[in-house]
């Protein structure tokens, strides 16, 4: 009988061997892993008593991410309290977002990525409260077991299971907690307007962090203020001349002008300042946060962490956005993959606001160092010119300029020992030599009129995420006019969009071979207007990958539509291919533990062919990809409505804009209005028209267009329409009037009628083929989106043959939807079952049909989370192995990771052997719709034939 909570778990095999990506703490082969998780055991062990750290794996260059961290204490070492003090420290440092207890008979889940469970303000201990449980009874699984599963962390799905989705809350994770507590203090103190305060508060978050990791010696801070024992009671004894001893004797200590108190403002330190402050840090006014410092140790929390401030300290007027250290991480991981990394590398951030990216950076070279050195600690000096030679930041802010110093310090600090802080370590000035404070295109202009700049000698990676703003600073005026004048086919560029400049000169300065990544808006992907400049970048250096959180919502503070460019300064050839992943918004995205992308969110697209088309080729791999590709490309090619309107003459514009005009649309006064709510799927609500009551307009078009006989349609994608014959109807911009003259009133009805008949057909060329809805706005559209609709002659043109009607069904039904809301979205939210199934093995041997006439398929077998579907070729084999009692054996097939790694990846697993083969995937409804099947189908017919089927 298994007794083994670990076992039952998925932890350890039925023959007592670790599983795959379940890695001890201590003893550990280190020389068999990568370089990131040789790091993350080596951090994990500095938490202590964490027995084993379980990995995610990934094969597409991203880094091992920390599932969980394991403790078994089937022995009972440790107790509650022992246990409560682990969670503490776990949730602190802020890298798994789970710690598993294994104890006799049971596992104990303690989340670590929400609120502080272990927390109860007025009791002084910590307490242990595990978040779910799992019991075995009687050598019996629980139910509970599959939920916890190391098999559903191993491949993503453990976030997907509603059971599990309560135990993340990014928003009460240890940093959001502490950085909210912070921005409370600094709003307390009025450090807006208080400069001063709000750097005192910003060097007690430093001096807090030195104090936690023990970096002063024993009554260091008495020498300031007699009895002092930390930074605080020398603040609370209003002393300014002793506060400014301490900052200067911390000045001449490590240099740098990290602890200066110089040119904030005018404003000088006051015993009534000083007195104000105490009392905010003292704990006494926070908005529940009595016991922050008790709460909050530095010795575990991470040095980012001071990164996280620049979005409520620093409020820039060029559109800067905030950049989640998930995101970091991933472009990080893209564009300094540990093992091409020689540790030489000049890293520029052209926009560098707190230092998040350059941060990362140099811990990665710290890392790479370490990975070299027998992961000993370097010294002091071997930091400082590895930090110098490089690290460059330029940044307009003086503000974010301090935090990344800070930022970067810390860095420093925390790849020390202790002692040898406080012993050898000195800053050397970054300000002025590694960190600029200008405009990146100034330091651009300055270095193109022969001076001496942080340029010179260019960069092996440009990584960051400039402003997005559609104005010009005027040196960025400057460079974009030279780049016109240099390069005649160079475009003008979109909307003035600043960020897009930043990309082009950006890859000005690379080395050759060089790497570059930097997020940009959607619309530089997505937009009609960027499409001249964006082949214009495309044909100037090597894009390699094109990372889109298009349908992700809310990923920065400001609910911004990004991508990420990651491109390298080589040839350009008409072979290469480009590679476009289209992350989705899931529970572990939205909580900020993993980026999900699984095999159906990645594409690629010829060098050559990402060059002639236009936008549409990116919105059909948003939409899924595959055979849509051709369907986008096929409808773009048709006559457009507004061709077929334009060659009859007729009026085919939108409603009137209310404005201050007053010569304008005097005739819309008092003419029969038609609200555009009253106007829906179902027609026109004619009890709710009313009268125009407005006088002055922007855009009144003209009083034809308001005249019946009218074809009127609403810009939203569900796309209303309806026919008007009765009398005069005004109407607002957002729906569409097209006008014709009483004598052509029966074609007018005749294009009405054929608008109508195909109208799916249209809501799906429109969410195909659109500029607007799912990018910019959930379901709007543009009135270009309208008059590009395809109006063949032959309108048999739009009839879809059954595969490309099943994929427009779920374009409409499923994947918009999935784009829109993600977890929230039928897709994720909903198991496959067997209708499902049925739909899904049908398409797919449709599709295969013609080639393979014997194919079939058996019952699917639902297994953990996951589906099995088997198909097989000719008579029915015995099927009797995929049976329950077979099921650990069909397990151990699909998890074997040696040779099955493709199910940890990208969630799809395909076996063959004999006349069967299997396709595994997860029991989601977003793996088993008939557009999936289709997909599926076409590679496997290249897989089959290449396994001589």
């Amino acid at each position: 009988m298994i007794t083994d909570p670990l076992q039952f778990a998925d932890f350890i095999e039925a023959d007592g061997t670790r599983a795959s990506g379940l890695i001890p703490i201590r003893g550990a082969d280190i020389p068999e892993l990568s370089i990131d998780e040789q790091a993350a055991v080596f951090d994990a062990g500095t938490l202590k008593k964490i027995d084993f750290i379980f990995f995610r794996r990934f094969s597409d260059g991203r880094s091992s991410q920390i599932a969980a961290y394991v403790i078994d204490n089937s022995d009972e070492k440790l107790n509650e309290k022992e246990l409560a003090e682990i969670h503490w420290r776990v949730w602190l440092h802020g890298k798994a977002p789970l710690l598993y207890i294994a104890w006799p008979g049971r596992i104990d889940l303690l989340s670590c990525a929400k609120g502080p469970d272990f927390w109860q303000e007025g009791i002084e201990e910590y307490q242990y409260k595990p978040a779910r449980k799992a019991l075995i009874i009687a050598g019996e699984i629980a139910h509970e077991f599959d939920e916890l599963s190391a098999r559903r962390l191993a491949d993503g799905t453990f976030w997907d299971e509603p059971g599990n989705r309560k135990l993340a809350d990014y928003t009460k994770a240890a940093h959001r907690l502490l950085v909210q507590a912070v921005v409370d203090a600094d709003e307390e103190l009025d450090g807006k307007n208080k400069p001063i305060l709000r750097r005192l508060l910003l060097l007690m978050v430093l001096i807090k962090y030195l104090e936690d990791r023990r970096v002063f010696p024993k009554d260091w801070f008495a020498e300031f203020r007699p009895g002092a024992q930390n930074f605080l009671e020398v603040l609370q004894g209003g002393i300014p001349d002793e506060v400014h001893n301490l900052l200067r004797s911390l000045e001449r200590k490590f240099n740098g002008d990290v602890f200066s108190l110089e040119g904030i403002g005018q404003e000088r330190l006051t015993k009534e300042i000083l007195a104000e402050f105490s009392v905010v840090l003292e704990g006494k006014t926070f908005k529940k946060q009595r016991y922050l410092w008790r709460q909050f140790s530095f010795e575990h929390l991470p040095v980012e962490i001071i990164s996280h401030l620049y979005q409520k300290f620093v409020k820039s007027d060029i559109g800067a956005v905030y950049t989640p250290p998930i995101l970091a991480s991933l472009l990080l991981d893209q564009v300094m993959p540990y093992e091409k990394l020689t540790g030489e590398e000049r890293v520029l951030d052209p926009a560098c606001g707190s230092g998040v990216f350059l941060v990362g950076a140099f811990r990665r070279l710290v890392t790479v160092w370490q990975s070299r050195n027998n992961w000993q600690l370097p010294e002091a000096t071997t930091l400082k010119n590895m930090l110098g030679r490089s690290i460059f930041g330029i940044e307009i802010d003086r503000n974010a300029v301090d935090l990344t110093v800070f930022s970067l310090c810390l860095a420093v600090c925390d790849a020390l020992q202790h002692d040898v802080i406080w012993k050898d370590l000195k800053f050397d000035p970054l300000r002025g030599s590694n960190l600029i404070k200008d405009d990146f295109f100034q330091v651009l202009l300055d270095s193109r009129q022969g001076k001496s700049t942080v340029l010179d000698g260019g960069f092996d990676v440009v990584l960051g995420n400039p402003p997005f703003q559609s104005s010009l600073s005027p040196a960025a005026m400057m460079i974009d006019r030279q780049a016109r004048k240099k390069d005649t086919e160079r475009p003008a560029l979109p909307d003035k969009q600043i960020a897009y400049l930043f990309l082009e000169q950006s890859l000005r300065v690379l080395r050759p071979g060089g790497r570059i990544c930097l997020i940009q808006p959607s619309g530089f992907l997505y937009g009609s207007k960027p499409e001249g400049f964006r082949s214009f970048i495309f044909r100037q250096c090597k894009i390699d990958t094109l990372l889109d959180f298009t349908s992700i919502r809310k990923l920065y503070e400001a609910d911004a539509k990004t991508i990420a460019i990651l491109a390298h300064a080589d040839e350009v050839t008409d072979e290469h291919w480009i590679k476009h992943w289209t992350f989705r918004r899931t529970v572990s995205v939205q909580e900020r533990i993993c980026f999900e992308l699984d095999h159906y969110d990645r594409h690629r697209v010829s060098q050559s062919q990402a060059l002639e088309a236009s936008q549409h080729i990116w919105r059909a791999h948003l939409l899924g990809g595959g055979r849509l590709i051709n369907m986008a490309l096929r409808f773009r090619d048709m006559r457009t409505l507004d061709n077929y309107l334009e060659n009859r003459g007729w009026v085919f514009k939108e409603g009137f804009t209310v404005g201050n005009a007053r010569s304008e649309g005097r005739f819309l006064k008092n003419k029969p209005f038609l609200p555009t709510e009253a106007f829906t799927s179902s027609g026109i609500d004619v009890t709710r028209i009313s009268k125009v009551e407005e006088a002055h307009f922007e855009k009144p078009r003209t009083e034809e267009q308001f005249n019946p006989p009218l074809v009127l349609i609403k810009e939203i994608a569900s796309l209303p329409i309806a026919f008007w014959d009765e009398s005069p109807l005004a109407y607002t911009h957002e729906i569409i009037g097209i006008h014709a003259p009483l004598d052509e009133i029966s074609q007018l009805e005749r294009l009405y009628n054929n608008l109508k008949e195909n109208i799916e057909f249209y809501r799906f060329s429109c969410a195909l083929n659109g500029t607007q809805s799912l990018v910019r706005k959930a379901t709007a559209i543009l009135k270009r989106d309208i008059d590009q609709l395809p109006y063949p002659d032959d309108l048999s043109e739009l009839r879809l043959s059954f595969w490309e009607k099943a994929l427009s069904d779920d374009v409409l039904n499923y994947m918009a939807d999935y784009v829109r809301l993600g977890q929230d979205s039928l897709l994720l939210k909903v198991s496959a079952n067997g209708d499902h199934m049925r739909e899904y093995s049908s398409m797919f041997i449709r599709m295969l049909g013609s080639v393979y006439k014997n194919l079939k398929a058996s019952e699917p077998v639902y297994l953990n989370g996951l589906i099995c579907q088997p198909f097989y070729f000719g008579e029915s084999p015995d099927f009797s192995w995929l049976g329950e009692e077979w099921l650990p054996g069909l397990q151990k097939l699909i998890y074997d990771d040696k040779r099955h790694k493709s199910l940890r990846t990208i969630r799809v697993l395909r076996y063959y052997s004999e006349n069967v083969f299997l396709i595994v995937k997860p029991d989601r409804l977003r793996y088993w719709i008939r557009s999936v099947a289709i997909r599926d189908a076409d590679e496997t017919l290249v897989l089959l034939r290449e396994q001589g089927y």
